[in-house]
């Protein structure tokens, strides 16, 4: 059994969740006792906002004893940093994107192999989700529609840009549309994209990953096809995550509430179920539960984009080819022009 207060380590801060991570881990009765970022300045904000040493590396973070590590990489960074934390004797969460691409997607999943590693988005702990859930068990489901919708402001800054980079942080269908496939996951675990079709657009003039986004997909949920649309936005205005489920007894629907993104976003539940985990020596979202989420949300975002073809053993379907392509070259910044998020 693990001591208390439950030591917790910060592992990177791309971007604003170790925030909301830390602050939580305190409330519950946990204790930061270490975080290491390449922007030592950023790591030392952070020990002075929430407690505990800044390292000079990641590896210094064993010398804390750390009953539980909290990583934040950028995906593009995401299999290396895991590496590096291997040999500490703590279960690890990486919060949301560990894989943008293909080729970042193998190497996590090399990487990851064998290690008590876990990922989810923070949707997997909404409450709202968890009780949808619950109502659809034994539910027969004919289809499923998802929309997702986050201002995309917050990724187009210069020290966020990777965010919005496709090769780099995966770009809206990436970073927002992860969400959706947690919410699929949820209702339906395992589920996996069978073929589907796609589409992206972007607002005149705009250089960036996409504005709106579409999938229809088919997908296999546990030996039945399902379909599913899905919806992503990264256009201005508030956040919204919904799903709409059609069951051969009628529609359930549900729309996540955002004035208390903290609860009912699922923020407080993921650091609580981190901390009963990890108090046993478990990971939440083990990488064996994750992967479904993961490969989804990155198989789809190629669909859409008509960026790569199917892998050996699957057969997507041709995206369509939008009538206004969004022209990333012009905007698409390189690695080291894209410091991290303070």
């Amino acid at each position: 059994m693990t001591r208390q207060p439950l030591r917790v380590a910060f592992a990177g801060l791309a971007h604003s969740h170790p925030a909301a991570d830390a602050a939580n881990v305190t409330v519950s009765g946990g204790r930061v006792v270490a975080v290491f970022d390449e922007d030592a300045r950023a790591a030392a904000d952070f020990a002075e906002r929430f407690g505990g040493v800044a390292t000079l590396s990641l590896g210094a973070l064993a010398e804390e004893s750390p009953d539980l590590i909290i990583a934040t990489p950028r995906p593009d960074e995401a299999a290396r940093v895991v590496r590096a934390l291997a040999a500490i004797d703590a279960p690890v969460f990486v919060n949301k994107v560990v894989a943008a691409t293909a080729d970042q997607l193998a190497d996590w999943t090399d990487a990851v192999q064998g290690l008590r590693v876990g990922t989810s988005s923070v949707l997997r702990f909404a409450p709202a989700l968890a009780a949808l859930r619950d109502e659809l068990l034994g539910a027969e489901i004919l289809s499923v529609r998802l929309r997702v919708q986050h201002d995309a402001a917050g990724f187009r800054t210069a020290e966020r840009l990777w965010q919005d980079d496709p090769e780099l942080g995966g770009g809206i269908l990436v970073t927002v549309g992860v969400h959706a496939w947690e919410i699929l996951d949820v209702l339906r675990p395992g589920a996996r994209i069978l073929s589907g079709t796609g589409w992206v657009r972007c607002g005149a003039g705009s250089s960036y990953s996409e504005d709106a986004a579409g999938i229809d997909a088919v997908i296999d949920a546990g030996g039945t096809v399902v379909r599913v649309q899905l919806s992503v936005t990264g256009v201005p205005g508030p956040d919204a995550y919904g799903v709409e489920v059609v069951t051969s007894d009628g529609i359930r629907s549900l729309e996540l509430d955002t004035t208390d993104a903290n609860e009912s976003l699922g923020f407080r539940g993921l650091v609580a179920a981190l901390c009963e985990a990890s108090a046993e020596g478990r990971v939440v979202a083990p990488w064996a539960t994750a992967r479904a989420v993961v490969e989804n949300t990155v198989h789809a975002a190629q669909i859409a984009r008509r960026t790569a073809g199917p892998g050996p053993d699957e057969t997507w379907g041709s995206g369509e080819v939008p009538d206004a392509a969004c022209d990333r070259e012009a905007a698409r910044p390189t690695a080291a022009a894209m410091p991290h998020e303070g």
